[in-house]
């Protein structure tokens, strides 16, 4: 018997491969949402050291038009934080989007490894019943063997 071949492994392989292709992009996503995420973080952090700028420099002395650029640029990054949130926001439904793809297509390949595993079951039975009754014959004529070889003597 010739050894085992699933006939739809072309269908297996590439189901694996679109599987693997979603799971990488959903990957790639949350790396861009843990980025911005971050980048948050950092604007909030230049938000404090701008406030920190502006008591140090007040407590120098500084002319009016200098005192009026804080506010300014507290808000243009408070406004930027608004916008990364809006792009975070917009992130988490492609992820959730992406992670339903992937429920998906790992129940496709889920269904084909099913598949691949009851026709290897069906395929190791039918070798094992060929082999068996190979042994079987090869007994009765080395069994039929020794009762001719019993005879001659």
């Amino acid at each position: 018997m010739k050894r085992y071949q699933f006939k739809l492994e072309a269908v297996r392989k590439m189901r694996s491969m679109l599987e693997e292709t979603c799971r990488s992009a959903l990957g790639m996503l949350m790396v861009e949402r843990q980025n911005l995420v971050e980048l948050i973080e950092t604007i909030k952090h230049d938000i404090q050291s701008t406030y920190a700028e502006q008591e140090a420099t007040l407590a120098g002395g500084m002319k009016a038009g200098h005192a009026a650029f804080f506010p300014y640029a507290v808000a243009g990054k408070e406004a930027r934080i608004k916008e990364i949130e809006k792009e975070i926001a917009a992130l988490d439904v492609k992820i959730d989007e992406k992670k339903a793809e992937l429920i998906q297509r790992r129940a496709d390949l889920k269904l084909i490894e099913n598949l691949k595993e009851k026709d290897h079951t069906a395929w190791r039975k039918a070798y094992n019943k060929e082999t068996d009754q190979k042994v079987e014959e090869m007994v009765q004529l080395w069994g039929e063997n020794l009762k001719v070889q019993g005879d001659q003597k």
